[in-house]
């Protein structure tokens, strides 16, 4: 009776841990170090967002957060959220057929991403894979004020699209240490539309400190977002991509 009451303690025990790990809460915010390089066409005019609209790389925020459970049925949940945002200057530029001078301009794309996953290794001899979709959201504009050589007003074109991308996340827990190396990769294609975010990082996790614990992540993000116009309720087609450091703060409930 005694072996039976010690093994039914022991199981309770190893069942309330792994739940325990299983139901997790994580997230960061930081800031993402951009550069930014591509085309904007509107047609008959094509112009390079650096050398022809002179925008600037810049520091813009995110945010991500994610929940894990101990159901197996029911996808894990991923929120995020960046703001690429770049501004320019220069001598004159060309759009609809309308000439602008002393241009100052921003490109602004606005992202919310939802990703639904599932754990296929749950830090399996200290690697984790996650496989799932994630329905991202960008809501973008582009503005130009100037003082106008042959135009009627200045540019504030608004555009947005929604779109499901397949999600892969890989992370390995280096032995002995606190640091973990992750790496996430997302993208679709179709016609003329073509998404890629990828990134890799390292993370530092303070697990001495108890319930909540803090940590630090740096890594390097990769986007690549070409739309085409039409499916953007607008006569431009963009094909830019934006890249750069970015680091944070993190929190593990």
């Amino acid at each position: 009776m005694k072996k039976i009451l010690s093994i039914a303690a022991m199981t309770a025990l190893m069942t309330t841990a792994a739940h325990a790990d299983f139901l997790r809460v994580e997230g960061a915010v930081g800031a993402w170090n951009s550069s930014p390089t591509g085309t904007i066409e509107y047609s008959p005019n094509s112009f390079d967002i650096v050398d022809n609209a002179g925008l600037e790389s810049s520091t813009n925020a995110y945010v991500w957060v994610y929940l894990k459970h101990p159901v197996p049925i029911v996808p894990n949940v991923r929120i995020e959220y960046v703001n690429p945002t770049f501004d320019g200057t220069i001598a004159s530029l060309e759009w609809d057929g309308d000439t602008y001078a002393s241009v100052s301009n921003t490109l602004t794309m606005t992202q919310y991403d939802a990703v639904l996953y599932y754990n296929i290794l749950d830090n399996t001899l200290w690697t984790t894979i996650d496989l799932g979709l994630d329905v991202k959201y960008i809501d973008g504009n582009y503005a130009v004020s100037a003082d106008v050589v042959n135009a009627s007003s200045s540019v504030d074109a608004d555009f947005s699209i929604t779109m499901p991308l397949a999600y892969v996340r890989g992370r390995v827990q280096i032995p002995v240490t606190n640091i973990g190396v992750e790496a996430i990769v997302r993208g679709i294609s179709y016609n003329d539309n073509t998404v890629v975010d990828a990134e890799i990082k390292l993370d530092y996790t303070m697990d001495f400190v108890p319930v909540v614990q803090p940590g630090l992540e740096i890594g390097y993000r990769y986007q690549q977002v070409k739309l085409d116009g039409g499916s953007i309720g607008l006569d431009a087609n963009f094909d830019t991509t934006f890249s750069g450091l970015y680091g944070g703060i993190m929190v593990r409930f």
